[in-house]
């Protein structure tokens, strides 16, 4: 069964652990279990796991703790479950440097709303040892992994008529920034890149669950971490976008800890994209587009190839081919096609995820990597991104009125027995 991301959950209640085990099997995840935390801690060595669970055994924050000690395991989001999240756990989560205290019993929308992002940070830490050591065989030194500890002070946008709470809470370990309203909160998020935004309101406006929404389709803003305080339905909200909700007036130790996971978990977005742009030197990049070269991803494919096989993890592949390049080529000269090649790759990498590999294959042809992602899933963000630059007026060197790029998008997954050639030739011949 190919599988969303492995999750390792220790915890010695069978008829527990069995219940969130075939909750998370059912929504595509496999699951290593572990009665104690000796077994946990071998286990999540030996298997290294996308995400650790840590119940109701004896010392979770120890185990904890002592995973994020080992350099074997570091890397590794960690969630506690646990019933109730009491504030002290909550505090000591934030110390052991946890991902959060999820409860047992929540709904299958905060369920998956809580796993499906750690599951990705899990995908970004694994693509950074994978472009270091393909930029390794290039000659070209990149870091393999980053170091988890936050950079600067957090900024965190706080909108609504609710923000003292916040204010008192945080105090000076973040940065805070108000918005009365939700247009106020767009112009602002428009002007200055967060770490964070938190809706506070006494009576949440109905527009609210749409503008999260709209948060997750932007491609500038889609990982932005959104938690939502007070009467909203929980199930709903999740459904819209919402990273975390919290009841109204929550405990000071729980707001506290929420804000800090998820933007100490952001800032570590930040950190590994900038580390995966390492590889991205002279001897891998594409001297006309400056986007990864050929040869840098035929060996980057091989090797997420092998990856998917071996993990039987999701893998897909898009190819983007904009054959009216060769119109502009033929009319304005080669100068000329060459910036539209390039501005082409910039949109397409622009709307992709940091994980999400674009090198230049061909003349006027782009392919896409998405490790981690089921077809169905890609097609998506494919056709949104052929239909964005579609609508794109792109200004060109030397030509003096706009130009408009229609662009060709094929995709497969990664199927028994492909390789590099097959993969390719199926998403081309998959163009529409």
């Amino acid at each position: 069964m190919i599988r969303l991301a492995h999750v390792l959950f220790v915890d010695p209640g069978k008829a527990r652990a069995a219940a969130l085990r075939d909750r998370l099997t059912a929504a595509g995840y496999s699951v290593a279990m572990a009665a104690t935390a000796a077994e946990g801690a071998t286990v999540a060595g030996l298997d290294q796991p996308d995400l650790v669970l840590i119940g109701d055994i004896d010392g979770p924050v120890a185990l904890a703790t002592a995973l994020k000690g080992d350099p074997a395991t570091i890397d590794i989001p960690i969630l506690l479950v646990a019933d109730p999240a009491t504030p002290e756990l909550c505090a000591a989560a934030v110390e052991a440097k946890c991902d959060g205290v999820l409860s047992a019993d929540c709904g299958e929308e905060e369920l998956l709303a809580r796993i499906r992002p750690l599951g990705r940070l899990a995908t970004m830490h694994a693509e950074l040892r994978v472009r270091a050591a393909v930029a390794q065989a290039a000659g070209v030194r990149a870091r393999h992994r980053v170091d988890s500890a936050p950079g600067t002070v957090p900024a965190v946008l706080v909108v609504g008529d609710q923000v003292d709470e916040v204010r008192k809470v945080l105090g000076t370990e973040v940065a805070l920034s108000f918005a009365e309203t939700l247009f106020d909160a767009e112009e602002a998020l428009g002007r200055r890149n967060f770490d964070a935004a938190v809706m506070a309101f006494a009576q949440p406006p109905a527009s609210l669950l749409g503008f999260c929404a709209q948060v997750r389709h932007n491609p500038r803003l889609f990982n932005l971490p959104l938690l939502l305080i007070g009467a909203v339905n929980a199930a709903e909200a999740y459904r819209a976008g919402a990273t975390r909700v919290l009841e109204a007036h929550a405990h000071p130790q729980i707001l506290r800890a929420a804000v800090l996971i998820l933007v100490r978990r952001q800032q570590l977005r930040w950190t590994i994209r900038a580390a995966l742009a390492d590889s991205l030197t002279d001897a891998t990049r594409d001297a006309e587009t400056g986007a990864y070269n050929r040869a840098f991803f035929d060996d980057h494919l091989n090797r997420r190839l092998a990856i998917a096989a071996a993990g039987d993890r999701h893998l897909s592949v898009a190819c983007f081919a904009a054959p009216t390049i060769d119109d502009v080529r033929r009319q304005f000269g080669e100068d000329a096609a060459i910036h539209l090649t390039q501005q082409v790759g910039q949109w397409i990498a622009g709307l992709l995820r940091a994980e999400d590999l674009v090198a230049r294959i061909g003349r006027h042809e782009f392919g896409v990597v998405l490790p981690d992602t089921p077809l169905a899933e890609a097609e998506l963000v494919m056709h949104r991104i052929a239909g964005v630059v579609a609508y794109t007026d792109f200004a060109v060197r030397e030509v003096y009125q706009p130009v408009k790029v229609w662009v060709q998008v094929g995709a497969t997954d990664a199927r028994p027995g492909d390789d590099l050639a097959i993969l390719l030739a199926r998403a081309r011949h998959n163009f529409d």
